[in-house]
């Protein structure tokens, strides 16, 4: 065996040396690993083959190339009143989004070695890119109820005045499914092809391309066919949240609502630049928004402080809402994730197997690694032949050290080992240290992880690494080795929509059908629905909806759907409609309801209509008896976008009252009888209301009690109930069955 290094290990303080000079180094911003392992490689392709390597970091990074000058995509934290704009115009940094103390830039790549140390700087992230998550909906979501406004709905609700925003890859601008009902109005309102690279991007933006109003929309068809190659994603997606059925019977959950397409370039700087664009655009023309995001990654702490989540925390408020899809892998026969707490087993060796792929396509796997806040660990990697003998082994890496390097090892006379290790001693959101290592194994060896420590909680997720971008397939860990353990598929959650504070996240099921002979079928969980919780903890996902073989329309300019399940000919073209699985598919049908839900009270928040989800979901025999405190997979049961919706109208008729999570507990529950409302803590209640889900049953309560109230139900019928209670600034709901 032979083994040597074709490529230096450079790290971070040398790499700052080496390109400044004797510049002080407490005026550096603080960066995530990304950005240090971006200027490792440039640095490398400064020195090597600049072109080839150049090349590689507009594949890896989704560089920008204007005038001949490569851009890279920035997010960072700012102290808006120390930032010279002078010294940032200089460098030649444009600045697309301010977003309080967020902002977006695009820094030329030679210059970002000098744009960290900017005044006014106080942290500075290359945002990871993000990948996305790939007739009997309707009815099992209980849309078509309010389509039809059955009930006691107020009205019949199809999400006019609302806008649907989806960010995705792979738009038909075209289809008659983002027509109006009668085939005649494009409901498109606007569209942001942000990877495009002619045409005039939005104003005060710096990429891609926007095309506002029907002819503009029509003449440019589609959007770019990206490095994901052709796509109908983003329009599948997009007919599952508002499509109006295009002169089908696949109709969406918000027909009538007005449609945004932005077509994301997969840094984060512009998923942030997105989230801005819609908002200025629902705030000019006065109306509630719900964003879509069928996408995300494994590569961050899982735990809901990366800046992309606090983007969606700064924007949280009345008439903004955000969904995600938990993602889809849940599947058993891939266990991607593993966890160890070492604070339990001090000085202990984690030892797993690394699965791999293999595709032609892929670069390696990608190992994310996060230990908990204020710790430390060390990580190596060995090559191991199949009788187990160890062929290669790297030295222990530890994060306190921060290594940021590019490795390749020969090993005999052909294979090789490559390794890119970028990592941080303590991250500046999370305050957690992380390692994230990518490796590409052209030998017959298996690839052992092992990770050490004696302070941290560590949680490693093992993710399929294509040659042009990251992914989140999970690929198993495994133990294939003396003393290895393999892993599991908690803490599955995709990055940022699945771990959010702000976020509806949305796991999948499959719709339930009935035979000739009245026998329910399906209705199950999707077996490729991620599981949580949080790192941190938090129950995810939020609730769960329709995601398996859901059909709906797909891109007519994608060559690769050619067997249609429907088919329409509108305008002389041939349209299509097919049915794909995913969380990516359960999540716009919850946006879709979510539209709904504003329809019928415009100022809802992310807050108030997650809570509305949690409370008025509907549970049978596939999800069994889901406790107040959710489960891990179906969140707190199925989306019921009937009760959703008149939970929404309850609650635009209290006014500026303040809903509150857990004001009072209810038993017993199921209840007969009677039942009794208690306040956590004495105060007065105004009203009492129960008003029943599937009916029109209703009884209310305006006298003045104090603390807790025994009350009657002899004079309702069974069935399940939403029970609302009233102090003087205060209010919350329930569900309750009486049986």
């Amino acid at each position: 065996m032979k083994s040597a290094s074709r490529t230096a290990s450079f790290l971070w303080t040398a790499l700052i040396l080496s390109a400044l000079g004797s510049l002080d180094l407490s005026a550096q911003a603080p960066t995530n690993a990304s950005a240090q392992m971006f200027l490792t490689q440039y640095k490398n392709a400064t020195e090597f083959d600049f072109t080839r390597n150049m090349d590689e970091l507009t594949r890896d990074y989704d560089l920008i190339a204007k005038n001949g000058v490569y851009y890279i995509g920035v997010l960072a934290l700012v102290d808006a009143d120390e930032v010279d704009e002078i010294e940032l115009e200089a460098l030649g940094v444009l600045n697309d989004t301010r977003l309080e103390d967020l902002w977006t830039f695009r820094v030329p790549v030679n210059k970002l070695s000098q744009f960290i140390y900017a005044q006014g700087l106080k942290y500075v992230e290359i945002g990871e890119p993000v990948a996305e998550f790939l007739d009997a909906s309707i009815p099992s979501a209980r849309v078509d109820s309010v389509h039809a406004g059955l009930g006691d709905l107020a009205r019949a609700y199809t999400g006019k005045n609302v806008v649907v925003a989806v960010i995705d890859w792979g738009f038909d601008y075209t289809h008659p499914n983002f027509y109006d009902t009668t085939l005649t109005q494009l409901r498109l309102v606007r569209a942001w092809d942000q990877n495009k690279t002619i045409g005039t991007p939005p104003a005060g933006y710096s990429l891609g391309s926007e095309y506002i109003g029907t002819p503009s929309l029509l003449s440019a068809g589609r959007d770019t066919n990206y490095v994901f190659g052709y796509s109908s994603h983003g329009s599948h997606v997009a007919g599952i949240a508002g499509g109006s059925g295009g002169g089908t019977v696949y109709r969406g959950a918000a027909p009538e609502a007005d449609l945004m397409f932005i077509s994301l370039k997969r840094d984060a700087a512009s998923l942030i630049d997105a989230f801005s664009y819609i908002t200025n655009y629902a705030a000019s023309v006065g109306k509630p928004y719900v964003v879509n995001m069928s996408f995300g990654r494994h590569l961050g702490p899982h735990d809901g402080s990366d800046l992309k989540n606090y983007a969606m925390d700064i924007l949280n408020g009345p008439g903004k809402i955000f969904v995600g899809s938990a993602g889809n892998n849940g599947t058993s026969t891939s266990p991607f994730h593993l966890d160890r707490d070492f604070t339990q087993a001090t000085g202990d060796t984690l030892v797993t197997v690394v699965g791999f792929d293999n595709q032609p396509d892929q670069f390696g796997q990608t190992l994310s690694m996060w230990g908990s806040a204020y710790s430390d660990f060390s990580a190596s990697i060995l090559l191991a032949s199949a009788t187990n003998q160890v062929v290669y082994a790297t030295p222990f890496y530890s994060t306190v050290n921060q290594p940021n390097f590019i490795d390749t090892i020969l090993i005999g006379t052909s294979d090789t080992l490559i390794v890119r290790m970028m990592s941080t001693a303590q991250d500046f959101l999370s305050n957690k240290p992380n390692i994230r290592l990518e490796v590409r194994n052209t030998s017959n060896h298996k690839v052992v992880l092992r990770a050490t420590s004696n302070t941290t909680h560590l949680h490693i997720w093992n993710n399929v690494r294509m040659n042009n971008r990251y992914t989140n397939w999970g690929v198993g860990l495994t133990s294939a080795y003396p003393g290895a353990v393999g892993g599991n598929n908690d803490y599955g959650l995709g990055e940022p929509g699945g771990v959010g504070k702000n976020v509806i996240t949305v796991g999948s099921y499959r719709a339930e059908t009935f035979t000739n002979f009245g026998l329910q079928l399906y209705g199950t969980i999707s077996n490729f629905s991620s599981k949580g919780p949080t790192v941190d903890g938090r129950v995810k996902p939020d609730i769960s909806s329709t995601g398996q073989s859901v059909r709906s329309s797909v891109n007519s300019f994608d060559i690769t759907q050619t067997a249609f399940a429907k088919t329409v000919v509108f305008q002389g073209k041939t349209y299509g409609w097919n049915a794909f699985s995913g969380t990516s598919m359960s999540g716009p049908m919850v946006a879709g309801i979510v539209a709904l839900m504003l329809e019928a009270n415009p100022i809802l928040s992310a807050t108030q209509a997650k809570e509305i989800l949690k409370i008025t979901a509907r549970l049978d025999q596939n999800t069994g008896v889901i406790g107040p405190n959710g489960h891990l997979q179906w969140g707190w049961g199925k989306a019921n976008a009937y009760a959703a919706v008149k939970a929404s109208e309850l609650l635009a008729s209290v006014g500026d009252i303040q809903m509150k999570e857990n004001l009072f507990a209810m038993y017993p529950n199921p209840a007969t009888n009677h039942v009794v409302i208690d306040l956590e803590r004495q105060d007065t209640i105004h009203a009492i209301d129960f008003f029943q889900i599937d009916g029109k049953a209703s009884k209310s309560i305006n006298s003045i009690l104090y603390g807790k109230a025994d009350i009657d139900l002899s004079d309702l019928p069974k069935g399940l109930y939403l029970v609302r209670i009233q102090t003087a600034n205060q209010f919350a709901m329930q569900k309750l069955l009486i049986q």
